[in-house]
C-alpha cells in the first residue's frame, strides 16, 4: 500500500539583497518575481504546505489573492549574510513541528526562478522520491566543457588543463553547475550536510541564476522568447 508523503516547499525570500536590491520581490515582466515560483508550486498540487521564509511583512499584500498563509516569519538572526540556507530550512522544519506538522519531503524552491514551469517541480519530485538516499539538486551543464577553459595569466590566456585542452571535444568530460532553482531533501537527508547530490539536469534556457542586473535582463529576454514560442502553438 502506498502511503501519501507529506511535502513542504520552502521559498527563501528575505528582503535584503546585496547585488540586486529587493531582488526577491522586484517586478519581473509585470509582477513580483517570487510569484512565478509560488504559482508554479501551487499548480503542482504536490505540497501540503508552501512556506515563504521571509522577514518582509508586506509579503501578505503580494500573496493576498492566493491560498497561501504565512504561518510564521523568519527570525532576524537567520536573515544575516553569514547564515546558510541549510540552517534556515532546519529551523523552519522545527517551527512546523511545534505546530504539529511533520514532512517526508522538503523542497527548497528559489524565489528567482521565473523560467521554470510547474512540471519541472513535479518531474524532479517524482525522480527524487524514487531515489532519495541523497538530496536532489537542479543543475545546468557547462557548455563547452570545462576541459576547454582558459585562465588569464599576466597578459595572456592559458588552458586550465593543458593535456585536455587540445583533445577532441568528444573526449571532454561533462561538468555541471548549481542552477539555483530547487533542491529536494528527505527528512533524513536534511539533518546532515553532504557533498553528494542527485543531479536533475535542466535545459540550458532554464539555468540562469539571477545574481546581477545582467542576469536579470537575460532572464527577461528568455522569458519573453518562451512566451512567444508558446503563443505559436
Amino acid at each position: 500500500m502506498n502511503i501519501k508523503k507529506k511535502r513542504l516547499a520552502i521559498i527563501p525570500a528575505k528582503i535584503f539583497s546585496r547585488r540586486i536590491p529587493g531582488k526577491n520581490f522586484k517586478m519581473f515582466n509585470g509582477k513580483p518575481i517570487i510569484l512565478y515560483t509560488l504559482n508554479n508550486l501551487i499548480k503542482t498540487n504536490l505540497f501540503d504546505k508552501i512556506h515563504i521564509s521571509t522577514d518582509y511583512e508586506n509579503i501578505i499584500k503580494i500573496i493576498k489573492d492566493l491560498n497561501v498563509n504565512i504561518d510564521f516569519f523568519r527570525k532576524k538572526s537567520l536573515c544575516k549574510d553569514n547564515v546558510g540556507l541549510h540552517e534556515v530550512i532546519k529551523w523552519t522544519i522545527e517551527e512546523y513541528k511545534k505546530l504539529n506538522f511533520n514532512f517526508d519531503t522538503i523542497c527548497l524552491a528559489y524565489p528567482t526562478s521565473p523560467l521554470l514551469d510547474h512540471k519541472d517541480y513535479i518531474n524532479a519530485c517524482k525522480f527524487f522520491e524514487r531515489k532519495n538516499k541523497y538530496p536532489l539538486i537542479s543543475v545546468g551543464k557547462y557548455r563547452p566543457s570545462l576541459d576547454e577553459a582558459l585562465i588569464s595569466k599576466s597578459r595572456f590566456l592559458k588552458p586550465c588543463n593543458k593535456k585536455k585542452f587540445g583533445q577532441d571535444s568528444k573526449k571532454h568530460k561533462e561538468y555541471f553547475f548549481d542552477a539555483a532553482s530547487f533542491v529536494f531533501y528527505s527528512k533524513k537527508t536534511i539533518k546532515v550536510r553532504t557533498n553528494k547530490f542527485i543531479p536533475y539536469i535542466l535545459p540550458f534556457e532554464k539555468t540562469i541564476d539571477i545574481n546581477t542586473f545582467e542576469d536579470w535582463n537575460i532572464a527577461k529576454k528568455l522569458y519573453k522568447i518562451k512566451n512567444i514560442a508558446k503563443s505559436k502553438f
